[in-house]
């Protein structure tokens, strides 16, 4: 019966997924129009719950796609889908909105090749996001005229990523990553000139298409800890390196007359690349078994050394992420009490993203603040439903002259399994 719940959750995720996936599209937020939109966190649900805490710490039920180093840890064979919902409210000093959205987050499998020893997994999952519209008004030079302008984008990068985690010995673990980005991003301006019957409205498109590899690797360290044989002490580090992603670029010049389209001109068709720069992550976490972890992640990414393809970079900086969160489960052998058998998370997050805007003609760099909390439910004997909710702040009216105030609910189901197993018994 398990086995036949399994098959229908895992064609049912990925009838859905395939279609939806792509973009892993939640909320429409401004920051998106800045460089290649904004960077989806790979952190699974229950990493989630802790804050996307995941370099270093790693266990037996749960898949990690932070540290490939650490699935070594995974010894069963594991499926996991996730689901991301969000609600922002935006506002600056004049107005105020609010939008709402969700889709599926990732899906990922892995499997043991050498249990304890070697475990490889793939999945897809979202890269980048961008989903904006502007719209706002200004006169025309030397005219009383008043123009209606629209800035819109959409699109984003996704990846198919192929790891390997391999234990070098009881104390170190290693990993390789290998992603194949892909995607597309539209951007679009138009304008229409307002109380002017028959108007023609001019409209410009901007479409790149990317297709490249990326590659990541990772090592983990973990022993008993100073102060007690029952603690253990982990250590990770993640590396990305810098991708030369190749991409397409179109141009395309468009005239509607009253929202009906007349013709289109193509005005570029060029190939080049975008550039994905280095980001380094390191963490540290302590854990009693099953029972309870602590644990911190620092990240960098040095997203001025960004470049589109025209080679140039005006909206980004290199990014700092700090990291801190917990675990805990009351009793993790209970065969009394379901609750006692729940693993409860808390953590929390800061942020100096990528993203630069022009506030009276100084850069400031957009602040991200962050409170997660969530919980793992047990489903049968090895599976878990996943849940964790974020509450945050990005940006600042005075500094940033924009500020979303949000939440995120993150939602994932794991099953494990053992397959593979030799019959003893013919």
């Amino acid at each position: 019966m398990y086995h036949k719940i399994f098959s229908q959750l895992v064609a049912v995720v990925l009838i859905g997924g395939m279609t939806s996936l792509a973009y892993g599209q939640a909320t429409r937020s401004p920051f998106t129009s800045l460089g290649i939109g904004d960077i989806i966190d790979p952190a699974l649900a229950h990493n989630q719950g802790n804050g996307g805490l995941g370099l270093s710490n790693g266990n037996y039920w749960n898949l990690n796609n932070v540290n490939p180093a650490l699935l070594p840890y995974n010894s069963l064979t594991v499926f996991t889908a996730g689901f991301i919902g969000a609600n922002r409210k935006l506002k600056n000093s004049t107005v105020t909105e609010k939008n709402k959205g969700g889709n599926l987050n990732y899906l990922i499998t892995s499997f043991p090749v050498k249990p304890g020893i070697w475990t490889t997994s793939v999945g897809l999952t979202p890269y980048s996001n961008v989903d904006y519209k502007f719209s706002f008004s200004q006169t025309v030079t030397g005219s009383s005229d008043t123009v209606n302008i629209t800035e819109q984008g959409a699109g984003g990068l996704s990846q198919f990523y192929w790891s390997n985690g391999v234990a070098i010995n009881k104390y170190v673990s290693v990993g390789l990553k290998a992603s194949y980005i892909f995607g597309s991003i539209e951007k679009q301006f138009s304008n229409t000139i307002q109380n002017v019957g028959n108007v023609y409205t001019p409209i410009v498109t901007d479409r790149i298409i990317a297709s490249d590899f990326a590659f990541g690797t990772g090592v983990t360290f973990n022993v008993d800890s100073i102060f007690s044989s029952r603690i253990k002490f982990k250590a990770g580090l993640t590396y990305d390196l810098e991708s030369n992603i190749k991409t397409k670029h179109f141009q395309s010049f468009n005239r509607a007359f009253n929202n009906n389209a007349l013709d289109s001109d193509t005005l570029t068709y060029k190939g080049g690349s975008i550039t994905i720069p280095q980001a380094i992550g390191v963490g540290i976490s302590f854990n009693r078994g099953l029972k309870w972890m602590v644990g911190m992640d620092v990240k960098m990414q040095q997203w001025a050394d960004f470049k589109d393809i025209d080679g140039s970079n005006t909206d980004l900086d290199n990014s700092f992420k700090v990291i801190l969160g917990g675990e805990y489960t009351p009793d993790p052998q209970s065969v009394t009490s379901y609750l006692k058998r729940v693993t409860y998370r808390l953590g929390g997050s800061y942020e100096n993203t990528p993203y630069l805007v022009n506030n009276n003609g100084a850069m400031e760099q957009v602040k991200d603040v962050g409170i997660n909390f969530g919980w793992s439910l047990p489903v049968g004997r090895f599976s878990s439903f996943d849940m964790a909710f974020k509450f945050g702040k990005r940006g600042d009216i005075a500094k940033t002259n924009v500020q979303e105030n949000y939440y995120k609910v993150y939602l994932g189901i794991t099953f494990n399994d053992q397959w593979f197993i030799k019959r003893k018994y013919d």
